[in-house]
């Protein structure tokens, strides 16, 4: 095997919401190969009113991939435009869910509308829906409640112990997991563990190549935790969360080393959150090997998030060491 360099390596990225693509806009242009692999669990918002109505997966999320990927950039502005405040049916849909949609009916399925879309915004890389068909989440929480819907256990305020999804066997597409099968380095984006990180990795097959898979495996550990879903959570709580969805398939945590402003951490407290614990003796004793860098966005404005050019660096380093 030759050896990887910065260039050539073969990166397949899970999550969704505003995490993965974060990560997406710093690796796009510093690997050889970039595969994003999309949760379809969504059903608020346009996306949810697109799949009620039409019967189209989420695409929202995939939306977001293929603006953080794309090459004309005037037209992922046109696909990141949303109608608020329009009155009727348009309203709060964004152009580029309404354009997926669409390609999805013409082309017979909604992998093929992605992979039309991405032709069209000329992506680099490619972008996959985490199954071939839409997901619905059942949150199991700790009180014996189950919650059905993304919204739903999102809205619930409850500890969540698990989810499952159905249909219970729907398939990850094969470009998904033929790029697991190729890839050196797999990531698991930074953002909501049960409603959008695990969602993520529960396409039909995709346990088991993840489980097949021989390369480092890095946690992006989220900064903080999220009322309702993860409250208290340390960093080896969310991996053993991961581990209990889909086996122990990580091998590296990369966390944010560095403080943060006073403000901003009281207004996270006030609704709720709190920083996650790097507790280095629990992810010890997971095996797991952690690395510390500064990776949080300087701009507080819209809150805590990770800057994608520094995330994106760390990610690329860890590999070069672990391959």
């Amino acid at each position: 095997m030759k050896e990887n360099t910065r260039e050539d390596l073969r990166v397949v990225a899970f999550g969704g919401g505003t995490g993965l693509p974060v990560l997406l806009r710093g690796l796009r242009d510093r690997v050889g190969d970039l595969t994003a692999v999309v949760t379809v669990a969504d059903d608020g918002g346009s996306s949810g009113r697109l799949r009620q109505e039409l019967g189209v997966a989420p695409p929202g999320d995939v939306r977001n991939c293929l603006v953080a990927l794309a090459g004309r950039r005037r037209l992922a502005e046109v696909f990141d435009y949303r109608f608020e405040g329009a009155a009727g049916d348009l309203s709060e849909h964004s152009v580029g869910n309404i354009i997926i949609a669409a390609l999805a009916d013409m082309s017979g399925g909604f992998c093929e509308g992605v992979e039309q879309a991405a032709r069209f915004l000329r992506v680099k890389g490619r972008v996959f829906p985490a199954a071939t068909e839409s997901l619905t989440l059942f949150a199991h929480h700790a009180d014996g409640t189950v919650s059905r819907g993304e919204s739903a256990a999102r809205e619930a305020g409850k500890r969540i112990r698990r989810v499952t999804v159905e249909p219970e066997g729907a398939r990850a597409p094969e470009g998904a997991l033929e790029a697991v099968e190729r890839a050196d380095l797999v990531v698991l984006s930074s953002g909501s563990l049960f409603t959008s990180t695990i969602p993520a990795l529960l396409g039909g097959g995709m346990r088991e190549a993840l489980g097949r898979f021989r390369g480092p495996v890095v946690y992006v550990a989220n900064v903080m935790t999220q009322p309702g879903e993860t409250d208290g959570f340390s960093v080896s709580d969310h991996l053993r969360a991961i581990a209990d969805h889909v086996g122990s398939i990580v091998t590296d945590a990369l966390v944010h080393a560095g403080s943060l402003p006073e403000g901003l951490v009281e207004r996270y407290r006030a609704e709720g959150a709190a920083l996650v614990e790097v507790d280095r003796e629990g992810l010890q004793a997971l095996g797991i090997r952690v690395r510390e860098a500064d990776v949080v966005s300087r701009d507080t404005g819209g809150g805590v998030r990770h800057d994608s050019v520094r995330l994106a660096e760390e990610v690329r380093e860890l590999a070069l060491v672990r391959l």
